[in-house]
């Protein structure tokens, strides 16, 4: 009896330790890149890094909305393309310029912001107007410190600036995202501001 027991434990353990790697292979396999190869939310990539994309160009329709949205929402506040630079260089840090359902703990939206840290409800804070609004810390309904209440945020390091606002416990990710946001500023300052 104590030999078929140890058989049916030695079974089952082996049988579940190999579904387990089955699942782990075929989550793992099934998860490609996002659009364009920019990085996910929370992966590191050394310093000066984009995730391989430098070409606005190549971004996907939803990530180029998303940024011509956060810039139209700093040109409505009369912001300027330093402060829509560093909106959208978070963004594409936090998000890879996607609003996504979720992240990290309850973080949502294009800068992963958290309802449970006061940035306003789940459905606020993927609105992107109300993320960029409550980013910028222009008419929205949050307490936190947005970019505009941030000490010296125009002659501070544009990575800096973003870490004021968002507490990152990646503070150093931001900065491999300035060239691209540069571009995509200058490159979409068509759009109309957004109030």
């Amino acid at each position: 009896m104590n030999r078929v027991r140890t058989f049916a434990v030695t079974a089952l353990s082996a049988a579940v330790l190999a579904g387990g790697v089955s699942l782990a292979t075929a989550t793992s396999a099934s998860a490609g890149p996002i659009s364009g190869g920019v990085e996910q939310p929370g992966e590191s990539q050394d310093a000066g890094s984009t995730g391989g994309i430098d070409d606005p160009g190549e971004l996907s329709e939803e990530q180029i909305d998303n940024a011509r949205t956060i810039i139209g929402v700093g040109k409505g506040a009369d912001l300027s393309e330093h402060a829509q630079k560093i909106a959208v260089m978070t963004a594409l840090q936090e998000s890879s310029l996607n609003d996504l359902d979720g992240g990290d703990r309850d973080s949502a939206g294009s800068f992963q912001q958290r309802p449970s840290a006061g940035w306003g409800s789940t459905d606020e804070v993927t609105d992107t107007v109300y993320a960029s609004k409550a980013f910028y810390g222009v008419d929205s309904g949050t307490d936190n410190p947005g970019l505009t209440q941030i000490d010296n945020w125009e002659s501070i390091d544009p990575g800096a600036a973003a870490q004021e606002v968002q507490r990152s416990a990646f503070p150093d990710e931001y900065a491999k995202w300035e060239p691209l946001a540069e571009k995509l500023v200058d490159e979409n300052q068509d759009v109309d501001s957004i109030d």
